[in-house]
């Protein structure tokens, strides 16, 4: 059993995020996780009240997705305020080395 030498490791740091791009791309990862939460509370209510008007399924995605980019996009640039002032947060990075399968 060989093993293979381990490549030199490099620190970086990230200085910066696009909060547009950075939100737009997990507020899709949010939705994958809060749309069956949200579905599931519009089930419940439905069988409670027995009606549940279509403002309601639109509010709740349309409400969702906005505050979660809103969200998502303030943490960005929270994030790049600190890191300006701060540092941002440092990762050691690596090649990985070449295996043959």
């Amino acid at each position: 059993m060989s093993s293979a030498p381990l490549l030199p490791a490099v620190n970086k740091e990230i200085a910066y995020v696009d909060p547009v791009r950075t939100a737009k791309a997990l507020v899709l990862v949010y939705l994958c996780f809060s749309v069956p939460i949200v579905t599931l509370g519009l089930i419940v209510a439905f069988v409670r009240y027995g009606d549940l008007p279509g403002i309601a399924v639109i509010t709740a995605l349309v409400l969702n997705t906005l505050v979660g980019f809103g969200l998502l996009w303030l943490a960005c640039n929270a994030y790049n305020w600190v890191a300006r002032r701060f540092g941002g947060i440092e990762v050691t990075l690596r090649d990985m080395p070449h295996t043959d399968n």
